[in-house]
């Protein structure tokens, strides 16, 4: 099947986005006007303790109008490489950093209307090494074991998708 872009246009640009208009041709030759929210990449990182606790952030998010419970996650910033993004904002987040680093695997976020893609990584023998936090987050850390996770998983307590991601690439892993 083949989709032809031929003109895209910025509607609408923010400080953490870009909304364009992109005009295409379906497969059947018939033209479409889809809305493109073009933003950075990111990472989200399972931090997993030697007691056998990931450390989760709760924060508020616009999106839930609520607080949702998630693992430690950031915008990969000046080209930065993923495990570089990961490192930092895993001791702005929860203030630690870890010695060993495994990738998990990467996916899209919401691609029927963005571009985000999300690098995952598992982190493990976590050491005290704050940075300090983005001036706008206000996070809770809590930990929890990986039965309690997984039990919140299946209760539906869980709500973020790159969070319930990451979790499932991690599964298999983890003790």
């Amino acid at each position: 099947m083949t989709y032809t872009i031929h003109h895209e246009s910025i509607e609408h640009r923010t400080p953490l986005f870009i909304v364009k208009r992109v005009d295409l041709s379906l497969p059947d030759g018939k033209p479409r006007v889809l809305d493109l929210i073009e933003i950075q990449n990111a990472v989200t990182i399972l931090p997993l303790d030697s007691e056998g606790y990931i450390h989760f952030v709760k924060q508020y998010r616009i999106g839930a109008r609520s607080e949702l419970l998630e693992l430690p996650a950031g915008k990969i910033e000046n080209n930065e490489d993923p495990l570089q993004t990961a490192q930092r904002e895993l001791r702005e987040e929860i203030g630690m950093s870890a010695s060993s680093w495994r990738a998990l695997g990467n996916f899209y976020l919401s691609p029927g209307y963005a571009s985000e893609y999300m690098y995952g990584f598992l982190a493990q023998d976590l050491v005290p090494d704050p940075l300090a936090p983005d001036a706008d987050e206000f996070l809770n850390i809590i930990k929890v074991s990986l039965p309690d996770a997984l039990a919140m998983v299946r209760r539906g307590e869980i709500q973020d998708s790159k969070t319930l991601a990451v979790l499932m690439l991690a599964h298999p892993l983890l003790p």
